[in-house]
């Protein structure tokens, strides 16, 4: 399992950097064409766009890939005072308010992509692009950020568990002392 989350990991940077680097391109070259070449390719610019939104979903996936979100950093230091327990335990609580928060947005996510699947819209300008494919991958965020908070909260069960191992065996191994 730790194996699927740690490629699952590294194909989000990489759709991550490679959709960034992309829309840079694009909006460069559409840049290049519109003053300088005095030439505008519609298309261009629509494509671009709709790869820095794809972007922006993966990046927000990678991002609970890698624990990172906005919080207050200052908290947990205060609340653990240096003990790896505690600051598990806040993680925790941390990791289940965000998929709570995730999967309370859930039903309403799976209606728009319920209804993208239903009725496709294409693009104003460009009219052979379909634009759901935005839609499915704000589905497809939703849920991997729900699994990778869901691994991290597992993670963190573990790291307590494994703690509370150590202390009893040390107990443990002082008394036969």
């Amino acid at each position: 399992m730790k194996r699927f989350f740690e490629n699952l990991r590294r194909l989000e940077f990489f759709l991550g950097a490679a959709g960034l680097s992309l829309s840079v391109i694009l909006t460069f070259c559409q840049v290049l064409n519109r003053y300088w070449l005095h030439y505008e390719i519609m298309w261009i610019g629509d494509m671009a766009l709709f790869i820095f939104i794809f972007t922006i979903y993966v990046a927000i996936s990678y991002g609970a890939a890698l624990k990172t979100h906005i919080c207050v950093d200052i908290l947990p230091d205060a609340i653990a005072q240096g003990n790896e327990r505690k600051k598990a335990l806040y993680d925790i609580f941390k990791s289940v308010v965000t998929v709570v928060m995730v999967l309370s947005m859930a039903p309403a996510t799976w209606k728009v992509v319920k209804r993208s699947f239903q009725y496709p819209e294409y693009a104003t300008l460009v009219r052979w692009f379909n634009m759901s494919w935005l839609v499915y991958a704000m589905g497809a965020m939703v849920v991997l950020v729900a699994l990778h908070y869901a691994w991290h909260i597992c993670e963190d069960v573990f790291l307590i568990r494994k703690s509370l191992w150590f202390e009893q065996n040390e107990k443990t191994v002082s008394r036969d002392d």
